[in-house]
């Protein structure tokens, strides 16, 4: 069993910003899938998510060191999924026959301890991918459609030439009649820096984008 350094543990425990940044970095995506495989539903994994770093903030002053940060970590999801079914009373399994109401529930008393139900990073790339195509679909959705109700067609024949059709700035200025190649590189900087708000706005978690928030990133 590999302990986390003493040292980190210290940080989180003085509640020190950055170390809290690095373990909802390495940890939220694994916590988000291990979530999601019971509760189903992208915004109750998420809501349930941000519960278990809020459960980490507040039981960090009495973290056991005979256990490592990852079992910490699943054991406070582990509880928060069976929290979620108990207060929504969902059944889980078919009632039985007899006496003991409460029978349907019984999976969750059972559910897989942490380190065998997380899952690998393998597992998290894979489906984050499919999350991240979603967003991305969804974020040039927007910003095409708010530069087609601004009238903006030659901005996004422009930006079709570059992004899409791989074309040169200065090719672009010839193509569509633009003064120069800087006016061309002004509407690709613009560009850019809207996709960029987008996609921090549609990644709160920071857990699909993490080059937009590494130190450093525009």
């Amino acid at each position: 069993m590999t302990h986390p350094p003493g040292h980190e543990i210290a940080r989180l425990q003085a509640m020190d910003e950055a170390a809290w940044t690095r373990l909802q970095d390495e940890y939220f995506r694994r916590i988000y899938f291990f979530v999601k495989r019971y509760v189903g539903t992208r915004e109750t994994a998420e809501d349930l998510t941000q519960e278990v770093f809020l459960g980490a903030v507040k039981g960090i002053g009495t973290f056991d060191p005979n256990y490592t940060l990852e079992q910490f970590l699943f054991g406070i999801a582990r509880n928060r999924v069976i929290d979620h079914f108990r207060r929504h009373r969902i059944t889980l399994l078919p009632a039985k026959a007899d006496e003991d109401g409460d029978r349907s529930g019984i999976w969750i008393e059972n559910l897989q301890d942490s380190g065998a139900c997380a899952p690998s990073h393998d597992v998290v790339e894979k489906e984050n991918l499919g999350r991240r195509r979603a967003v991305l679909g969804k974020i040039l959705k927007e910003f095409v459609g708010e530069l087609w109700q601004e009238g903006e067609f030659q901005k996004l024949q422009v930006l079709e030439y570059l992004f899409v059709l791989g074309g040169r700035n200065k090719d672009a200025a010839r193509r569509f009649g633009i003064s120069d190649e800087k006016a061309v590189a002004g509407i690709k900087f613009r560009a850019v820096e809207r996709l960029r708000g987008l996609a921090r706005q549609n990644d709160p978690n920071h857990s699909l984008f993490r080059g937009l928030w590494e130190p450093g990133a525009r």
